[in-house]
């Protein structure tokens, strides 16, 4: 059994080494039997070539791929029943599902905002280009999305760049959406509502009271904006969205969701 701490979960008896750019992260989440302090990119180039130096010889490779390949099928084929769900409200694991079926992902950069967004987004989200995919792990300031998805627009004016975002965060920054619009920075935003703040309904029961209509706000400040409540909705949403921001407009697709946090129950718990 491990230690219950925020973080992936992690068998005892592992040699753990951790390395990080920032000291202050070393031992945050597990106690760690070795630490390197420095740049992810610079530290991997020297363990490779010390790798090289002292002729290690490694383990064989044959059926790693395959093993891999199959782990990988049987875990998406266990969450496929979330992922082409027709549930009404719309399972939220099915919007994931409809902007990975629906995107240029050679053309795209996504990103996801705190709590539900985040743990729906990204354990499926393949992104297939260098920076594709804007993530920061586990904690992460609600609403950052927003302003951080209007940065890569702003670096890469090329790409599509798409924010997933829920109504708390939303309700955080929303208004900044207007900046989009005033700025001609055409994002897609794409706002998983579920009336509530994902995970917190049990906790702080104010917090699944949540209400409004956020397409409006957005057309409101100035933007394209959807309300979707069916998922064969939510594709044909999408493509249009993408068109508009494509004509330099910024766009926003609200999606009315379900309540569905079974990553917690499913992996994030003692082994």
């Amino acid at each position: 059994m491990t230690t219950s701490v925020i973080g992936a979960p992690m068998p005892k008896g592992k040699i753990i080494i951790q390395s990080a750019i920032d000291e202050w992260d070393i031992n945050k989440d597990y106690c760690a039997d070795y630490v390197i302090v420095g740049d992810a990119k610079l530290i991997l180039r020297q363990l490779i070539e010390e790798v090289k130096r002292q002729n290690v010889k490694l383990p064989e490779r044959e059926g790693l791929e395959d093993e891999i390949r199959r782990v990988k099928e049987e875990w998406l084929k266990e969450w496929m029943p979330k992922l082409t769900s027709n549930e009404v409200p719309i399972n939220p694991y099915r919007v994931v599902w409809e902007i990975i079926q629906t995107v240029d992902r050679k053309n795209t950069i996504i990103t996801h905002d705190a709590g539900c967004p985040r743990d729906h987004l990204a354990p499926f989200y393949e992104a297939i280009i260098p920076r594709g995919y804007l993530g920061w792990g586990h904690h992460s300031t609600l609403g950052y999305s927003l302003g951080g998805a209007m940065g890569a627009k702003l670096a890469c004016p090329d790409k599509t760049v798409i924010n997933v975002i829920g109504d708390a965060g939303f309700g955080m920054v929303g208004m900044d959406f207007e900046t989009a619009v005033r700025e001609r920075i055409p994002i897609l935003t794409v706002l998983v509502n579920n009336s509530g703040m994902g995970t917190y309904f049990e906790w702080t029961p104010s917090t699944s009271k949540l209400s409004g209509n956020y397409s409006k706000i957005a057309e409101a400040l100035g933007g394209y904006s959807e309300r979707i409540e069916k998922p064969d909705e939510i594709s044909p949403a999408l493509k249009r969205a993408i068109k508009e921001t494509k004509s330099g407009k910024p766009a926003l697709v609200e999606i009315i969701t379900k309540v569905d946090v079974d990553f917690q129950t499913k992996y994030w718990k003692d082994l």
